[in-house]
Formats: C-alpha cells, sequence, structure tokens
C-alpha cells in the first residue's frame, strides 16, 4: 500500500461510521411511532381565553335605567371582544333567572343583550331572584379557563340567605372568578346616616373576589368611563 492510500484511508473510515451512525438513527425514528406520539401528547396545550358571565337586573323597578345597564354591559363586551374570550348572558328579575347565551362570541352576546326587555309584572310586591341568579352564573364558569370574570348589572337587591354569602365566596374563590359590580339605579344606595341599603353584600362580594365595584347611578354619561374602568379591571384581573 502506498502512502498516498494509507493518507486517505481514516478519512474513508471516518465516513463509514458516520453513514451508519444516521443509518440507526433513521431506523430507529421509522420503528419507534409510539415513541413519537407520546412526546407529541406531552406538549403543553394552548390556554383558552377569558370566560365571562354577565348578570342583568331586568325587574321591574330597572324600567327607568335599563338603557344604562345594556350600554353598560355592550360597551364592556365590546371592550373585552377577543376571538378567544367567550361570554355567557343571563337576565334575573322576579322570574326564574334566563340563561340568554352560554360561551358565545361577543357579537352574539351583543345582540342578545339588545334584544332585552324590563320584567313586566301586575304584582305590587314581589321578590327578586338575585341569588339564583347568581348561583346559575358561578355555575356556568369551567376550570379549564385560565381567567373568569363574572360581572354584575343591577339596582342592589342583593338578598343572600342564611350562610349563602360565606358558601357563595368560597366557590367563587374555588373557581377563581372575580365578581364585578355595577350598580345602576334610579334611586339613591344609601339610608340615613349613610348606611347603603342597597348591594351592600354586592360590595363585600366584589372586595372578597378581587373584583371591581362601582356606582354607576342612572345617567348615561357615566357609562364610557365606568365601561373603561371596568373592563380595564377586568383585563388586570
Amino acid at each position: 500500500m502506498s502512502p498516498r492510500t494509507l493518507e486517505k484511508a481514516p478519512q474513508s473510515v471516518g465516513f463509514g461510521i458516520v453513514w451508519v451512525f444516521f443509518m440507526v438513527l433513521a431506523a430507529w425514528g421509522q420503528s419507534s411511532p409510539v415513541d413519537q406520539e407520546s412526546l407529541h401528547i406531552q406538549q403543553p396545550a394552548s390556554s383558552s381565553g377569558l370566560q365571562v358571565v354577565v348578570l342583568l337586573d331586568i325587574s321591574p323597578h330597572q324600567k327607568k335605567v335599563i338603557p344604562v345597564e345594556l350600554a353598560l354591559a355592550e360597551g364592556i363586551i365590546q371592550k373585552l371582544d377577543q376571538p378567544e374570550n367567550t361570554f355567557s348572558v343571563i337576565t334575573f328579575g322576579s322570574q326564574t333567572p334566563t340563561l340568554l347565551k352560554l360561551g358565545v362570541t361577543a357579537v352574539e352576546a351583543i345582540a342578545a343583550i339588545r334584544g332585552v326587555a324590563v320584567e313586566e309584572t301586575k304584582d305590587k310586591y314581589f321578590s327578586i331572584r338575585f341569588y339564583d341568579a347568581l348561583s346559575l352564573a358561578i355555575g356556568q364558569f369551567t376550570d379549564d379557563s385560565p381567567s373568569k370574570s363574572l360581572v354584575i348589572i343591577s339596582e342592589g337587591n342583593d338578598y343572600f340567605p342564611h350562610k349563602a354569602f360565606k358558601s357563595t365566596v368560597a366557590r367563587a374563590r374555588q373557581l377563581q372568578v372575580a365578581c364585578n359590580v355595577a350598580m345602576v339605579a334610579d334611586h339613591s344606595l344609601y339610608g340615613t346616616k349613610g348606611i347603603q341599603r342597597y348591594g351592600f353584600d354586592l360590595r363585600r362580594l366584589a372586595a372578597k373576589t378581587h373584583g371591581q365595584y362601582l356606582e354607576v347611578g342612572e345617567k348615561q354619561k357615566k357609562v364610557p368611563r365606568s365601561v373603561e374602568r371596568l373592563s380595564e379591571s377586568i383585563l388586570n384581573q
């Protein structure tokens, strides 16, 4: 064997080793589909978006201020309108709460809100079924949503049955639901000596679930600013 041949021999041997190594890798990849599949399954799932449930007070008491309520609800949903976000709409009054929409887009939720009307009743005295509505609303949230917000737009008839307040707060915290409250009414929320008569428990509910509490009143001019504050708070939650 000539010196020239000896010089080239190591290069040929090295090339052969590399070629065999790649052939082994290719054969291993073709014969291990289960391993490849398991690697694919272990990839993190894409997270869903914000889940928002809007609770609207349509009791006869709200006849004068229902336009304010609806403008507020629509404005908030418009601000939160993103493809990954879902919206549900529930109305309540003296009758059984109604789930108008569940987990729909902003466009569908707004369309439902625009069709909402105040509840009609001939009864002089009636009870507001707020607690039933609140239970229905919290029941719509799912554990797989990373961000959950409940928006309560109400006069503030927030009667809680005995021990129900604690259990409601505990349930909201377990699901990590932030309860945001907008008080809309054509009368004062406070009685003598500044004691809050309407929305006392709603204020506490918002505080204990890291939500926002606002007193909007009855004037349309307060809607834009209230929309900004509530939607910003929801996005920061």
